[in-house]
């Protein structure tokens, strides 16, 4: 995939084909909690490797405030009833 190609050898026929697609993955942080003082691999335990082939990386980070998470899983469990 990183040549954008997908070779393909069926019945004595070869081709290759031009591969588009896209991929997108997710990873929690080792041991459960961003460390910003690291660098993304070592927080999400992946070889240089592995990332490397992605060619953008989002960090999406939850800032914690107990009175915010609060309301947000009262407004859920509420709402969660309506169906």
């Amino acid at each position: 995939m990183e040549q954008q190609t997908v070779t393909i050898a069926k019945a004595g026929i070869h081709c290759s084909l031009n591969a588009r697609c896209s991929v997108l993955a997710a990873a929690n942080p080792l041991y459960g909690s961003y460390d910003k003082t690291i660098s993304v691999m070592r927080n999400v335990n992946l070889p240089d490797s592995l990332l490397s082939r992605f060619d953008m990386l989002f960090v999406v980070l939850d800032q914690m405030n107990d009175a915010r998470d609060r309301q947000v899983w009262q407004a859920g469990s509420v709402n969660e009833g309506d169906g």
